[in-house]
């Protein structure tokens, strides 16, 4: 797994910091959650499969995916 560098600006940073107070998560699980999430809604379809099967194969990045979908349908419908 590859380290990056990222600097939060300070409205972000008060978040992460009460958003990890709350919930037991650290920042690198929080981080890879909320980018995860975001490009996973900005991407196409065939963009993510295409990204998932290079790190996971097949089946697992079609399974993380399909889950991914799944869920973000039931809290589309959840909002109405």
């Amino acid at each position: 797994m590859s380290k990056k560098r990222i600097e939060l600006n300070e409205k972000t940073e008060k978040l992460v910091e009460k958003y990890l107070d709350i919930n037991e998560s650290d920042i690198n699980e929080l981080t890879n959650n909320a980018l995860e999430s975001f490009l996973v809604d900005h991407l196409s379809t065939s963009q993510v499969k295409e990204a998932l099967q290079e790190v996971d194969g097949v089946s697992g990045a079609s399974t993380a995916y399909s889950e991914h979908l799944f869920q973000n349908s039931i809290d589309d419908l959840n909002r109405f």
